[in-house]
């Protein structure tokens, strides 16, 4: 077991082993004897803890950002590049399909619309249509119901002497019928026609209101005759007394 302390010629021979080594690394400016290495006082603690601060600067400054860094060679470089390129086609490829599908999106729109709002046009003028139609049928009506249609004079002239053409017709039959067989009695000519009886309903009426301002000068120069329920013409046989007066 060693006790730690050397010898003078242990001492001597280390000393020439290190004058050995510093003539192989000795530069012209460096002395011929190698220096003597300071001697260092510290404590144990202190040297290990000095040598712990060394390693951790060593530490930090390889791996430092700006160590990191390095340079890139050309097929890095072009690799890269072909990376960039194919990202900017996609992306140039992602928006044009994007551009066309909202443009086909906005085309679709605008036809549902034109569409929606053709079909309400038509609707609107079909209403529209409907109640011009009822508000004209309305307002006719409406006009209708104060129009009192007036008859054409000629037609009531015509009218007239087709009734005065058969009433003379019809008093040529009544004459012939009223003339006395010569077996049949003789009626005193004083005798006055009486009516037994008279149908409801039915009687001598004026024209209407609407043809009495038409009809009146006709009236007055065509009076018409009065006759009973055979069509016979009714004569008004005056008395002996009204005769004399």
């Amino acid at each position: 077991m060693s006790s730690g302390f050397i010898t003078e010629s242990e001492a001597a021979e280390i000393r020439k082993t290190r004058q050995e080594e510093w003539e192989k690394v000795r530069k012209p400016s460096d002395p011929l004897v190698r220096p003597e290495e300071q001697y260092d006082n510290r404590s144990l603690f202190e040297k290990l803890q000095d040598q712990k601060q060394k390693r951790d600067l060593e530490y930090e400054e390889a791996h430092k950002l700006k160590n990191m860094i390095k340079g890139l060679d050309d097929d890095e470089i072009e690799f890269l590049d072909l990376v960039d390129r194919t990202k900017i086609e996609a992306n140039r490829k992602k928006e044009l399909e994007e551009e066309k599908e909202l443009h086909d999106y906005r085309n679709q729109v605008s036809i549902l619309q034109e569409k929606s709002i053709d079909e309400r046009l038509q609707t609107d003028i079909v209403v529209a249509k409907r109640k011009i139609h009822t508000n004209n049928v309305n307002s006719q009506q409406k006009l209708l119901k104060g129009v009192v249609i007036k008859k054409n004079e000629n037609k009531k002239r015509k009218v007239n002497e087709g009734d005065e053409s058969s009433q003379a017709m019809d008093n040529k039959t009544e004459d012939k019928k009223n003339e006395p067989n010569p077996g049949d009695t003789m009626m005193p000519s004083n005798a006055t026609i009486e009516c037994v009886a008279i149908l409801p309903g039915l009687g001598f009426y004026k024209d209407s209101s609407s043809e009495d301002n038409s009809s009146e000068s006709e009236e007055e120069s065509c009076p018409v005759a009065r006759r009973d329920l055979c069509g016979r013409k009714i004569e008004i046989v005056k008395s002996h007394s009204d005769e004399k007066k």
